[in-house]
């Protein structure tokens, strides 16, 4: 396990992290040696796992200085939004549960598909998702961190949220910018200072948390920034899901070296209660998995991996069978999805 003791990689330093990212205990294990799958990285990457609380994170890790480094090719969030969708009975019946759901205005849609999808718990948990079950018709000030494109900022601006996004990264401002989206490029510190506490009445963080070297402090500063009675909404990997024990290293997810750590569930709400929260509940997540066991499945035959285990008929049924434990389960899906809230005034 000698990559520890790397001092750099091949795009700037190294930080070593000894400790875990969440629970601050020392006792671990090696997960293996994970390398970057987005761009055919060589570098070797150090996955531990804590023996206390389950998460999973890189030590060492790209230090401050070289961390933009490893977005530094087409990374999704710097694509532009997907095409428009095609139309069909399907679409209507979705557009129509949005529609009911989140006080959405899509067209055409089929009154039928707020009844429909309400009683196929898999679809429904789906589209509650993507509309990150913010409440239909609250509106206010909604800042989404980690915005990428913008495409979640377009979507709750037409929820009725005055919502904006957050992100360091350039090309994906440049993208926000493109389509008229409101958008601040950098961290939560680069919010001018009246936008920094008690301002935001939600805020929402898809696939974020995982990529800052400290999630216990962003999420006392977003603690700090909401309003009382805000809320937050995040969804994040779970490394405790079936999709990491079944690909192990090749489970997309990991996602060396952006992802630097993996929460848990248990230490994960833990720690939005240590920031101040005063409720938090997990959510089920329903259907989500299958691009990524394609994904993962693609990685491990690339890596020259071959047989059943990595097939797509295979990655097919496990994704089905994981998708209907996502929907009874909060602790075996691929992803974890919390939302806590922030006591309203007394």
């Amino acid at each position: 396990m000698s990559a520890t003791n790397v001092e750099q990689w091949s795009r700037g330093g190294v930080t070593a992290v000894p400790l875990c990212p969440m629970c601050g205990q020392a006792r671990r294990d090696p997960i293996g040696v994970a390398r970057d799958a987005m761009v055919n990285g060589t570098d070797p990457w150090m996955l531990w796992q804590c023996v206390s609380c389950a998460t999973a994170w890189l030590d060492p890790r790209p230090d401050d200085a070289s961390l933009p480094a490893a977005y530094d090719f087409n990374y999704v969030t710097h694509r532009p939004p997907a095409a428009p969708r095609r139309a069909g009975w399907m679409t209507s019946l979705i557009d129509g549960y949005l529609n009911r759901r989140f006080g959405m205005h899509r067209s055409p849609s089929s009154s039928l598909g707020f009844p429909f999808f309400s009683v196929v718990a898999p679809l429904r948990l789906k589209l509650d998702y993507y509309g990150r079950h913010l409440p239909p018709g609250r509106g206010g000030r909604l800042l989404d961190i980690g915005c990428g494109n913008g495409d979640f900022v377009a979507l709750a601006r037409s929820m009725n949220w005055n919502a904006e996004g957050l992100d360091p990264d350039a090309a994906a401002v440049a993208a926000c910018l493109d389509r008229g989206i409101p958008v601040t490029q950098g961290f939560v510190s680069d919010l001018g200072a009246t936008r920094q506490r008690d301002y935001w009445d939600a805020v929402t963080m898809s696939h974020c948390l995982e990529h800052v070297p400290d999630p216990r402090s962003m999420l006392r500063d977003v603690h700090t920034m909401l309003a009382p009675g805000g809320t937050v909404w995040m969804g994040l990997p779970n490394p405790s899901s079936l999709g990491a024990r079944f690909y192990g290293l090749h489970w997309e997810s990991y996602d060396a070296p952006r992802h630097l750590s993996l929460p848990a569930l248990d230490v994960l709400l833990a720690a939005c209660r240590d920031a101040g929260f005063s409720h938090v509940e997990p959510l089920r997540r329903g259907m989500h998995t299958g691009r990524l066991y394609r994904r993962s499945a693609q990685i491990a035959r690339e890596r020259g991996q071959h047989g059943l285990r990595y097939a797509s008929i295979t990655a097919a049924l496990f994704s089905l069978a994981s998708d209907l434990l996502a929907t009874v389960s909060v602790r075996h899906a691929d992803e974890l999805v919390v939302v806590a809230i922030k006591a309203p005034a007394p």
